[in-house]
């Protein structure tokens, strides 16, 4: 299951596991996190903090809690382009990197919180696979990732409209960039999902793209 949670100095928080015994927490870039932002981590057990950014995007830390920094795109993130189109070159072309992140969270023996930059995307493939070796439905997750859109609009529409004017941006590509570093519909992890699935599965794709045993045991084990 997963609880929303307000965490002073970012957005889009939520913990994953039973009410008072998270075994993960999602959220936004944890950079701004104020003192009483981090008690209230460290109050969910957050011990480790799995940071999905590149190092061009991270800022001065304003915390304590130990990071470890597992970059996905090796490269800045796309600005525009199809949620859809993005998931899907993430699976194909990031395995190794979604692996490690993935494998991140199952060697940590205590509660990590996991983030990128608005806590929707790449949080969201590497959370939904780690759950789902971890024992989750596949509709529960899907209804965890739905929630981030209702946090991440409000929260980044302003600095989204000024990046996609800089752009140049107009009608349909635009709105499918502003889906992109907005919105999170159910198919687009869903889609993602399915080419996993086209992959030969969660724990086969993970092992694939360098992920060993032991760590799918400890993530089951979670469950």
């Amino acid at each position: 299951m997963h609880t929303i949670v307000s965490v002073e100095g970012s957005y889009n928080a939520r913990t994953i596991g039973t009410k008072h015994m998270p075994w993960l927490v999602r959220t936004a870039a944890l950079d701004e996190l104020t003192a009483d932002g981090e008690r209230t981590l460290r109050a969910q057990g957050v011990d480790l903090i799995i940071d999905l950014r590149e190092p061009s995007e991270q800022r001065t830390r304003r915390h304590g809690i130990p990071v470890s920094s597992v970059p996905l795109y090796g490269e800045l993130p796309p600005a525009h382009g199809t949620i859809h189109e993005i998931y899907a070159g993430l699976v194909r072309d990031r395995g190794s990197q979604i692996a490690a992140a993935v494998s991140a969270i199952a060697a940590h023996p205590g509660t990590a919180a996991v983030h990128c930059t608005a806590g929707k995307d790449r949080t969201g493939i590497v959370v939904a696979l780690a759950r789902l070796v971890a024992g989750d439905s596949r509709t529960e997750i899907l209804a965890d990732y739905v929630l981030s859109g209702n946090t991440v609009r409000p929260a980044r529409a302003a600095i989204v409209t000024d990046q996609l004017d800089s752009l140049g941006l107009e009608g349909a590509v635009r709105a499918a960039a502003e889906e992109l570093h907005l919105d999170s519909p159910s198919a687009a992890l869903a889609g993602a999902l399915e080419l996993v699935n086209e992959l030969g599965g969660p724990i086969a794709y993970l092992l694939d793209n360098g992920m060993s045993v032991a760590h799918l045991r400890s993530l089951a084990e979670r469950a």
